[in-house]
């Protein structure tokens, strides 16, 4: 079975069945395997080859799901795109993975119109709603244009499905590949360890273009299930409540930050949440007291996941079981833990000589599995440095205790992760020293109760030079994506330094840290 054979399989045996809500329309799965057979084969007359690059520049939305299936029954490769980006960086990810093919939300036909000169590989414009411009073409329109029969191409397990993208140090895009194979053993994992039944009604509520929503879609379409498509951004908590009330959700995925907004809500008691069996949640380390008072207010499972767009999100997995209020010492701890192994992976705790640590000490994790990506597009180095005798070098350091369980210590790396989004500092300190008054900057993730964490900037000006607090926000938020920009910053007449002129960050967070 490849991935795209699931979507025609439920339209076979359960053709009746809703399998996606988005807004105010419904899909059967014979519906959705029509308008996915029609999507592809359009495909196919425009040209498509195996190993292309299809973009998709959309909000959350049944589309989504639907160029996805499409995108895997026709050899493609999907390439999601964060939908946040700014002009500079949306140029950056297109230039780096070259689509063939983009699918554009009317939302932002705008900025692709502006970058269009400059985006010269991108053959077919593919708009959700009537175009705008006389290039791009009808995305219902190349639907009803096509047979509905299966597309005639012979996609193998090893093929890749999909493009997820991450950045390093430098902030810039790398793409972790995945094949069928890899995902439809995900999804075989997530069904058994996470309990899946087949009558399941489940809520996406993160961006669909993260890489956790890839593993729920396949996950769930396996079953096969309903999956119930909100729009991204401004989350809101008594609509959120609403919906799991009036739809009768069984599981939904969030972030910390989330579940922090949910607890909040005034009278939460007077919701009928008795349909939910899980919550989810991953993405961003999960304060414990914020995990206990959660477990208090759902009278449902918990579980939580972590792994890397690399990896996987579904590497380790602290299960329902584990999520207790009494009992031992030893078990309560555990609600600091990111759970043990998944099925399909293995997880070892190693030092900087890849020699495997005893239980209790810190090193990197390291994780195997047939589901972590093939390696990064176009990058044979960093994929080298990345994948090393079979072993994914997740560049977080944690620990092992004698039972299995993985505590997350601390990232390797200084990414900052806010609200279950990534954030890359070394991307912000480029940005500032543009301002013409930053002689020095280094920006550092600092607790935030809401967030998890957040950016603080810290800047050394230049000699004789001003600038405010509110200016340099202002001025990080013309070129970055908002949740990027610091949310404070402070201004230091000199940065520690080692003796090789090194700005150290840790000694900056530890006076942060005796101050707070």
């Amino acid at each position: 079975m490849v991935v795209g054979d699931m979507i025609t399989r439920n339209a076979r045996k359960y053709p009746e069945k809703i399998g996606i809500v988005s807004g105010d329309k419904r899909f059967t799965f014979k519906t959705i395997n029509e308008r996915v057979n029609g999507l592809a084969n359009s495909l196919v007359n425009m040209g498509i080859k195996k190993g292309d690059r299809v973009g998709v520049l959309v909000h959350n939305s049944h589309q989504f799901i639907e160029v996805y299936f499409a995108t895997a029954k026709t050899g493609g490769i999907f390439c999601p795109y964060n939908n946040h980006l700014k002009k500079g960086e949306l140029k950056d990810i297109l230039e780096y993975s070259t689509p063939r093919f983009l699918f554009v939300d009317v939302d932002f036909v705008g900025i692709v119109n502006e970058l269009k000169k400059d985006i010269d590989f991108i053959e077919h414009y593919i708009c959700l709603e009537k175009p705008e411009f006389s290039y791009m073409k009808s995305y219902e329109e190349i639907i009803d244009s096509s047979e509905k029969h299966e597309p005639e191409i012979k996609v193998l397990d090893d093929d890749v499905m999909s493009m997820f993208f991450t950045a390093g140090t430098t902030g810039k895009p790398k793409g972790a590949l995945r094949t069928h194979r890899h995902l439809i053993m995900t999804a075989i994992a997530g069904v058994i360890d996470l309990k899946v039944d087949y009558d399941e009604c489940v809520l996406i509520t993160f961006p669909m273009y993260h890489v956790a929503c890839e593993d729920n879609i396949v996950r769930h379409t396996f079953m096969p299930n309903t999956i119930h498509i909100r729009r991204e951004g401004g989350f809101n908590a008594i609509d959120v409540l609403s919906y799991i009330e009036k739809e009768k959700i069984t599981r939904c995925q969030m972030v910390p930050t989330m579940i922090h907004t949910l607890i909040q809500t005034p009278n939460i008691e007077k919701f009928d949440l008795s349909s939910l069996k899980l919550i989810l949640y991953a993405g961003a380390p999960m304060p414990v007291e914020l995990l206990k008072s959660a477990l208090k207010v759902f009278k449902c499972g918990f579980a939580q996941l972590y792994g890397q767009t690399e990896s996987g999100p579904f590497t380790t997995c602290l299960k329902p079981e584990d999520h207790i209020l009494d009992g031992s010492e030893k078990k309560l701890q555990r609600l600091a833990s990111s759970g043990r192994a998944v099925l399909n992976y293995e997880v070892r705790i190693v030092n900087e000589n890849g020699e495997v640590l005893k239980p209790g000490e810190i090193g990197e994790i390291i994780v195997r599995s047939e589901s972590m990506m093939k390696g990064y597009w176009n990058m044979p180095e960093e994929t080298e440095k990345k994948l090393r005798n079979g072993w994914l070098y997740t560049g977080d350091l944690g620990k092992m205790d004698e039972d299995g369980y993985v505590y997350i210590v601390e990232r390797k790396n200084d990414m900052i992760i806010s609200g279950g989004v990534n954030i890359y500092p070394r991307e912000i300190e480029e940005v500032l020293y543009k301002h013409p008054a930053v002689s020095e900057v280094s920006v550092i993730g600092v607790p935030d109760e809401h967030w998890g964490e957040v950016p603080k900037a810290v800047i050394v000006l230049k000699e004789g030079a001003t600038a405010t607090e509110e200016e340099i926000i202002k001025f990080c938020g013309e070129h970055l994506t908002g949740y990027k920009k610091p949310k404070s910053v402070e201004f230091w007449k000199e940065l520690p330094k080692s003796p090789q002129g090194k700005i150290l960050k840790k000694e900056i967070r530890e006076i942060i840290k005796k101050r707070s």
